[in-house]
């Protein structure tokens, strides 16, 4: 599975946040609201009129990689295997001009390299500005790569 930032690759859509655990699924025709395999919702796109995103991010390129070192070495100095949940984030959803803030659970401790959800918040405009763009979404792995190139522009760019 491809990930990338807040956004992975599952089966027919892009995740954003953790699977297994508080996450949006966005695919062609809905994003839908789950707590790992139990829905929690479904929106039609054309009712949704922001997401928001409301991560840690990090300016570090690598955040997953610095939180997997510093937890496996903490592992093996404790021998026991302690409870490193990443703290929820959240979702701003405006819906109908409604807005919602939901739990968003996180991939690893620590923050996202904030480019990474600069893309994902511009992917998630572009899907809501352009429907005829969310059919992209059934074949989420060239989805995440777009992303990944919108975070790399957004971080050349300065911003």
């Amino acid at each position: 599975m491809k990930r990338y930032g807040p956004l992975i690759a599952v089966p027919g859509a892009v995740a954003i946040g953790d699977p297994g655990r508080y996450h949006l699924r966005l695919t062609p025709d809905a994003v839908i609201l789950r707590d790992g395999a139990e829905g929690r919702g479904v929106l039609a796109w054309d009712d949704v009129e922001r997401v928001t995103l409301d991560v840690p991010t990090t300016r570090f390129r690598l955040p997953g990689l610095v939180s997997t070192v510093v937890i496996g070495a903490l592992t093996v100095v404790t021998a026991d295997l302690i409870d490193f949940d990443p703290d929820d984030g959240s979702v701003e959803l405006v819906v109908d001009g409604a807005s919602t803030t939901l739990p968003l659970s996180r991939h690893h401790v620590g923050g996202y390299w904030a480019p990474t959800v600069i893309g994902a918040h511009r992917l998630l405009a572009h899907l809501i500005g352009n429907p005829a763009q969310r059919s992209l979404l059934a074949h989420p792995e060239p989805v995440i790569d777009v992303a990944a190139r919108l975070a790399r522009s957004s971080a050349d760019a300065g911003g």
